[in-house]
């Protein structure tokens, strides 16, 4: 995956930028809506506004942190690629979706509905 050119591309119906995992929900609910729609690209450790790469400290563990959340948290199961980019002297995340063959997917926790399935945030 080529870091230079999506950082080019303004977020959008298959680009979302977010620093961090703090607050997993709207990295969750981006995944959901590419899975349901025409698929997409989360990057972890890009701000959004400004497209500054901030990168991750440990990387290997927010891959595993977020194949967990993934997996605990979204139904029927999805199954993304997960690469880590290595970026100066940092990382990125990078969290692709293609568009699935069995959704809708949804967020457990809130059930089916379609304000959950394809809304991107």
């Amino acid at each position: 995956m080529d870091l230079l050119e999506l950082l080019k591309r303004p977020e959008g119906k298959t680009l979302e930028f977010k620093r961090d995992l703090s607050s997993p929900e709207g990295a969750l609910r981006s995944l959901v809506a590419f899975a349901n729609t025409a698929g997409g690209t989360v990057l972890v450790g890009v701000e959004d506004r400004t497209r500054h790469v901030r990168g991750i400290r440990e990387p290997l563990d927010l891959e595993e942190r977020l194949a967990n959340l993934i997996s605990d948290n979204i139904t029927p199961r999805l199954v993304p690629e997960l690469e880590i980019i290595p970026w100066r002297r940092s990382h990125v995340v990078a969290v692709q979706v293609h568009a699935s063959p069995i959704r809708p997917h949804y967020l457990r926790r809130e059930g089916l509905s379609a304000q959950t399935t394809l809304r991107c945030s």
